[in-house]
């Protein structure tokens, strides 16, 4: 009788820690997961910040340069479709 307590005693023991390691290993992939969507998102934050750096600077020169009218008309005239009293704007829509 205490044979067979014995080895029920040990493959519960086993099944626990098949169990546990099985958990342990399961969450060391949702970890490494996490891991590459963080390294990810760190690339792609780093490319952005890159691009508005690059974006800065062209604003810097622009600004020291003194264009800062020709830089603000062609914005208004671009973005904003800003045009002088009686200007005609021309549209090409032929796509070429």
């Amino acid at each position: 009788m205490a044979k067979v307590s014995q080895k029920r005693k040990n493959l519960l023991f086993k099944t626990a820690m098949l169990l546990f390691t099985l958990y342990i290993a399961l969450s060391l992939v949702q970890i490494q997961g996490k891991i590459q969507e963080s390294r990810e998102l760190l690339e792609l934050l780093e490319q952005q910040n890159e691009e508005q750096r690059i974006a800065n600077k062209e604003l810097e020169r622009i600004l020291s340069d003194g264009t800062q009218e020709e830089y603000i008309e062609r914005i208004a005239r671009e973005r904003l479709g800003f045009a002088y009293p009686k200007e005609q704007v021309l549209i090409d829509i032929s796509g070429s």
